[in-house]
């Protein structure tokens, strides 16, 4: 995923009391041109965070993803967050994969593997190595214990063996009053541009934690879902 920036939206539309973008100007995934997309939300993929959302690229006529973050406060109609789906973001994290020394080696192999033949438009093969990098990933929480069990079985352990809550509470220990973290956003302290980037990219990841990914995973279960039934 990769957000489009406020810049980048051209105009809104209304959505109940909110405006939410309806045209872009962006580069576009499929053929990295700048390039008009006028964006149609998709209303029956909709949850109470979330809208999926299409647009077609002015340069290339391709369709692209979009995804918007509703402003959960609703108090302001103004802070509606924009992705599009960037195919090539999964290059970027198999780049971020193998400068973690936690993530294990099969992981890495597994998922890149996944990659070439996504690629190359190999679906059988697309599956088979799908499979193989979700029993990977189940296998570094649940260790060799779990061999044999089906892949829902592992899933319904994985809650039991990952702390999701581990990034927040270190957020929660930047932030305590006092903090330099906390007079920095005070305006207590000076902040410097590599201090704003390094915001910017906390807040990001933040929205992508608490929004995106959860929203996005469950988008992607209705999709499969109506596609197997």
């Amino acid at each position: 995923m990769r957000r489009v920036l406020p810049a980048q939206i051209i105009s809104h539309s209304q959505f109940g009391y909110r405006k939410i973008p309806s045209s872009v100007q962006c580069e576009c995934p499929k053929c990295s041109k700048p390039s008009l997309f006028t964006i149609k939300a998709n209303y029956n993929h909709t949850s109470k965070s979330s809208i999926l959302s299409h647009g077609g690229c002015s340069a290339c006529k391709k369709e692209s993803v979009f995804i918007m973050i509703l402003n959960q406060a609703e108090q302001s109609s103004d802070e509606t967050i924009l992705y599009i789906y960037d195919p090539n973001s999964a290059k970027e994290l198999l780049t971020q994969l193998e400068k973690i020394k936690e993530v294990p080696g099969d992981l890495t192999r597994a998922y890149r593997s996944a990659l070439n033949v996504s690629y190359s438009k190999d679906t059988v093969a697309t599956a088979v190595m799908s499979k193989r990098v979700l029993e990977s990933i189940l296998k570094n929480f649940l260790g060799e214990e779990v061999k044999g069990q089906n892949l829902s079985k592992q899933f319904e352990q994985l809650p039991e063996h990952v702390d999701l809550a581990r990034p927040l509470q270190s957020l929660s220990q930047l932030a305590q009053p006092g903090s330099a973290f906390y007079q920095m956003l005070d305006l207590e302290k000076d902040i410097d541009q590599e201090m704003a980037s390094l915001l910017m990219e906390l807040l990001e990841s933040l929205i992508e934690y608490l929004f995106v990914l959860p929203n996005k995973i469950e988008l992607l279960q209705q999709k499969l879902n109506q596609k197997l039934h």
